[in-house]
């Protein structure tokens, strides 16, 4: 039996994020390698200089590293079944867009329909956590009804 669409966009999300943590993590290792083959030279304040921009670039890959992380590990904590109501794990089609409530990944396609990969505390995702098949939205201004949950 094959595997559903929320198996099928859950795999791309994870896929996703698991190349860029080994992105990020190649990242670290070569700012380290780099900052360590540093030299001092004779000029204190420029070696100063050059280290501190290194670790300055290793602690944002590092933030970004801990976010891909946090959000691979939120994608694994996803119920198989989210149910009739809006949560965590939920496809949602409205009359706007079909979207996967899960982790922030932007667009998916599967099956030729294309998905909205939106964490759950995204402004779009905090309007509809509760709501049901048939209930509407107003998302910027814009009403929006929901058409399915699965």
């Amino acid at each position: 039996m094959g595997k559903t669409i929320k198996e099928r966009l859950t795999d791309q999300c994870r896929a996703q994020l698991q190349a860029r943590i080994a992105t990020l993590q190649r990242s670290v290792e070569t700012i380290q390698a780099a900052r360590n083959n540093e030299t001092k030279s004779s000029a204190g304040d420029k070696y100063e200089t050059g280290r501190a921009m290194m670790q300055m670039e290793e602690d944002k890959v590092m933030a970004q590293l801990d976010q891909a992380q946090f959000q691979l590990q939120q994608l694994r904590q996803i119920p198989p079944y989210s149910g009739t109501t809006i949560s965590s794990g939920s496809l949602v089609r409205t009359q706007k867009g079909c979207y996967f409530l899960s982790v922030s990944m932007g667009k998916a396609m599967v099956d030729g329909t294309v998905f909205y990969c939106i964490s759950t505390q995204a402004p779009l995702a905090q309007q509809m956590l509760g709501k049901s098949k048939g209930d509407k939205i107003v998302f910027n201004g814009q009403e929006d009804e929901i058409l399915d949950v699965t």
